[in-house]
Formats: C-alpha cells, sequence, structure tokens
C-alpha cells in the first residue's frame, strides 16, 4: 500500500509554497529595484523562472526542496538610462538574494 498525504496536508503546503514564491519575488523585486535605480516598482518586472512554476504547478517541486535551494526569477526593468537591463535574480532557501545577473553585461 503506497501511504498518501491527507488532501488538507497537500493544499496546505502549496499554499505555504506559493506564499514563499510571493515572498522570495518581493525580495528580488525590491533588490533588483534598488541595485539599478528603479524610478518605481512597476518598473520592474519579475516572474519565477518557467521551469521551476511548471515543477510546482505539477507538484514535482516541494516545500523542502525550495528551503533547501531557494528560488529563480527573471527579471526586466524598464525606463533605465541605456538598455532595460534583464536577467535572473536568484533566492537562497531562506529568500535572502544571492545574486542578481544582468543578461546584457
Amino acid at each position: 500500500m503506497v501511504w498518501m498525504a491527507p488532501a488538507g496536508h497537500a493544499a496546505d503546503e502549496e499554499a505555504k509554497i506559493e506564499a514563499r514564491v510571493g515572498n522570495f519575488g518581493r525580495n528580488c523585486k525590491t533588490a533588483i529595484a534598488s541595485k539599478y535605480n528603479a524610478k518605481t516598482m512597476a518598473d520592474v518586472e519579475i516572474s519565477l523562472a518557467a521551469s521551476l512554476r511548471a515543477s510546482i504547478d505539477a507538484g514535482e517541486l516541494s516545500l523542502a526542496e525550495i528551503k533547501s535551494n531557494g528560488l529563480s526569477y527573471n527579471f526586466r526593468v524598464h525606463h533605465v538610462p541605456g538598455h532595460d537591463p534583464e536577467g535572473y535574480c536568484n533566492t537562497d532557501g531562506q529568500g535572502n538574494v544571492q545574486e542578481i545577473r544582468n543578461l546584457h553585461d
């Protein structure tokens, strides 16, 4: 017999994962806005890396894995003189920004 988590547990973990996605994303957005002197927060677009979103949606990425490895986001900053910076932002398992990389550098 295969053990399965109760439905409430799965929904609870899913809610915790989505909360981390939002919190870690805000941390990235704030750090990116500061690094590139964005005029407003609305000038910073971020999205969870597509492969991570697909893994979360498929139920393949656990909360424990996020706590261990962190998350990665793609970003683009609008209205910055010169090239609009775009790249990625990586967080650790606590949501601390570990790396911001502009693909134009």
